[in-house]
């Protein structure tokens, strides 16, 4: 599989190298920057390994091989001839663009866990799978079947997910439903989402007290304004009886379960992003890291869908 994958992963570097304007000062290109970048990932080894001529096959190794200093100094160059601007091209060229103008998003995070003793100062302590765990998170909004997330972003553990949903809704375009669970049912976010025409749709996250029969009633929508938005409104008239909607709103939401197989797909094949390794830590680095494995995963997707064809 891996050799398969490289062949895709090697041709859309040289298609984006072909258009791609390099700095006449730069010993090693860009081309070749990402080579092996792509090769560490795809092997889940650290640079340093990926900059060693003899793990590399002979007729698949750039010539000649930059250092492993010289490559982390290349990703964190920002700019539009930038490290990453390259990827962003290769992602572009490997997976297209996801289409803006799909009816129905899905958003999510995924919590990316360090050791506890781990001395990465940016990793921070936040609610991981399972409980309390210390790292970062990648937050992802998908939609349709497309390869590739339509908008993503990696912080600490700690921070909401609600903070980068608004994020992601300023970029929404097009108009629909964006569907979440119940970390995203925050009274700011519904008519962040209406400026942008979309719906928030997520199951109300406090209800009411227990009632004499032990059950839990559904409480009200609060005192404050913002809690009682018309998105607000409308999203637990289609979750919650007796409104007319329940059923469309009910079945609407359950596609969102689409949104834990993208994820389970990540992590399902060798090469794929099963976690984050001793090597790939900072902020920058873990961005580099699950951006190459995002497109490791599209390209994945892709070969397979293209077989079944």
């Amino acid at each position: 599989m891996e050799h398969e994958l490289w062949f895709e992963l090697s041709k859309a570097v040289c298609e984006v190298s072909a258009e791609w304007r390099e700095p006449a000062r730069f010993n090693h290109p860009t081309a070749v920057i990402a080579r092996v970048h792509l090769w560490a990932a795809l092997h889940d080894r650290p640079i340093s390994w990926a900059c060693d001529p003899r793990n590399w096959d002979a007729q698949k190794r750039p010539r000649p091989l930059p250092d492993q200093s010289t490559v982390s100094r290349r990703m964190r160059r920002a700019g539009s001839r930038g490290f990453e601007a390259f990827f962003d091209a290769l992602a572009k060229r490997l997976a297209g663009r996801a289409n803006s103008l799909e009816l129905v998003k899905r958003i999510d995070g995924k919590s990316l866990p360090v050791a506890a003793h781990s001395k990465d100062r940016n990793a921070a302590w936040g609610r991981g799978t399972g409980g309390l765990a210390r790292g970062y998170k990648l937050h992802a909004m998908w939609c349709g079947n497309a390869v590739f997330p339509l908008d993503w972003a990696i912080t600490p553990l700690d921070v909401d997910e609600t903070r980068i949903a608004a994020r992601f809704f300023k970029r929404l375009d097009g108009a629909g439903y964006v569907l979440g669970d119940k970390r995203y049912d925050a009274s700011g976010l519904y008519p962040r989402a209406a400026g942008v025409a979309h719906q928030l749709v997520a199951p109300r996250a406090k209800r009411g007290a227990k009632n004499n029969d032990g059950r839990r009633s559904r409480g009200g929508f609060g005192h404050r304004a913002a809690c009682r938005s018309a998105g607000r409104v409308r999203c637990v008239e289609m979750l919650e009886p007796p409104a007319n909607l329940n059923a469309f709103g009910r079945s609407l939401h359950q596609s969102r379960g689409q949104i834990e197989r993208d994820f389970g797909n990540m992590v399902s094949f060798g090469g794929g992003l099963s976690g984050l390794p001793a090597w790939v830590r900072r902020p920058w680095r873990v961005r580099m890291w699950v951006y190459a494995k995002l497109m490791i995963n599209a390209t994945r997707i892709t070969r397979l869908r293209r077989a079944r064809a």
